[in-house]
C-alpha cells in the first residue's frame, strides 16, 4: 500500500494504470491542446491578413505615401489555465510552473480565481508519435499536475482539463463568470477533502489452474481426469468471484464512514481488476480511512485478493464545471 502522494504526479499514475489507458489519455490531451492553440493561431493569422489588406488599399492611392515595411507580428501569447479556486488563494511563491520562467498568477473575478501562466504556442508543441513517459507531452502533463497539487495544498481547487488555454485575462474572467454558480457550489463541497484511489485486485495462484479452467492443457490426462480437474478449477473460479464480490461490499461498507463521496471508475467480477474506486476523503478522516484499508488488506491476502491504494490527489474525479449559475452572465 502506498500512502504518500505528495510527489511523483503523473509518473505514479503511469506506473499504476494500464499503459494503454495512459496512452489514450495523452492522445486526448494532445488533441485538445493543439485544437485550442490552432484557434488562437487562426485568430492571429486573420488579424495579419486584415492588416495586409489595409496596406494594399493604401498602395492603390496616389496621394498616400507608401507604408513602412511590414512588421513581423510577435509570437502569439495566451494563458494556460490549471484550476479554479477561491479568489484569495495564495499560490506558493516557490511553487512549480508548467514551463520554466512562466510564473503562476491568479486572475480574479469577484470571489473566484483562475490559476494561469503565460504560454506561447511553441512551448506546447509535442511529437504526436511520442507517448513515452519521457516525451514532451508527458513532461507537460506532469507539470500541469504539479501546479494543481501545489495549489491544492493552499486551498480547495477545481482542476481543469490538461491543455486548457484562454487567449487573455478578459477571457479568463469570462470563464469564471460563466461557471460562477457551479464553481462556488463545488468549492464549498470539496472543502479540505482530497482524492484517494482504491483498487481491489485478484492475485494469481497456482491452485487456480487458469489453463485448465479455460479448456487448455490435457497432456497426460484421461478424458475423465481432465473433466474432473476442469470442474474443480471452474468451481474455484466461481468461489473466488463470489468472495471478491463479498469483499467489494465489505470495502464499500468499511470505508463509507470516512468519506464524503465515492465514485466507481471500473472493475468487473470476471477480470483481475475487480473494483476501481475513487474516494473523496476529508483530511481529518484520512487516518481512519487508511487504517480501515490496512485492516481489510490483511484479511484479503489469505483469499487471493489485494488492495492497491494511491493518493492523496487533487479531486480530479469529483469536479465538473458546467456553465451558468446565478452569477453567470
Amino acid at each position: 500500500m502506498t500512502g504518500q502522494g505528495e510527489s511523483g504526479g503523473i509518473d505514479r499514475v503511469a506506473r499504476e494504470v494500464a499503459a494503454e489507458v495512459l496512452a489514450a489519455a495523452l492522445v486526448t490531451a494532445r488533441e485538445r491542446a493543439q485544437a485550442r492553440l490552432a484557434d488562437l493561431l487562426t485568430d492571429a493569422i486573420v488579424a495579419r491578413a486584415l492588416e495586409t489588406r489595409d496596406d494594399d488599399a493604401l498602395e492603390s492611392r496616389d496621394d498616400v505615401a507608401p507604408p513602412p515595411p511590414a512588421r513581423v507580428p510577435a509570437p502569439a501569447r495566451a494563458l494556460y489555465a490549471y484550476a479554479v479556486a477561491w479568489g484569495d488563494l495564495r499560490y506558493p511563491s516557490d511553487g512549480p510552473a508548467l514551463t520554466t520562467g512562466r510564473p503562476i498568477d491568479v486572475v480574479r473575478e469577484d470571489d473566484l480565481g483562475l490559476l494561469v501562466s503565460p504560454v506561447a504556442p511553441d512551448e506546447l508543441e509535442v511529437d504526436p508519435d511520442d507517448l513515452s513517459e519521457t516525451g514532451r507531452l508527458a513532461l507537460l502533463a506532469r507539470g500541469h499536475d504539479a501546479v494543481v497539487r501545489a495549489a491544492a495544498d493552499a486551498g480547495p481547487v477545481l482542476p481543469l482539463r490538461f491543455g486548457t488555454v484562454v487567449p487573455d485575462e478578459e477571457a479568463a474572467r469570462r470563464l469564471l463568470r460563466s461557471h460562477a454558480g457551479s464553481a462556488r457550489d463545488q468549492l464549498q463541497r470539496i472543502g479540505t477533502a482530497r482524492e484517494w484511489g482504491v483498487r481491489l485486485v485478484r492475485t494469481l495462484t497456482a491452485g487456480a489452474e487458469p489453463a485448465l479452467a479455460g479448456g487448455g492443457q490435457r497432456e497426460g490426462l484421461s478424458g475423465t481426469e481432465y473433466l474432473s480437474r476442469r470442474r474443480e478449477a471452474l468451481q474455484r473460479e466461481d468461489d473466488l468471484t463470489r468472495t471478491a464480490g463479498e469483499c467489494a461490499e465489505r470495502l464499500q461498507d468499511g470505508l463509507a464512514g470516512h468519506v464524503t463521496e465515492s465514485l466507481r471508475r471500473g472493475g468487473s467480477p470476471g477480470s483481475s481488476l475487480l473494483l476501481d474506486m475513487a474516494y473523496l476523503v476529508p483530511i481529518d478522516e484520512e487516518a481512519g480511512f487508511l487504517g480501515e484499508v490496512q485492516h481489510l488488506t490483511e484479511d484479503l491476502e489469505s483469499r487471493g485478493l489485494a488492495l492497491e491504494v494511491t493518493g492523496p490527489w487533487p479531486p480530479y474525479s469529483f469536479v465538473a464545471l458546467t456553465p451558468g449559475g446565478s452569477d453567470g452572465p
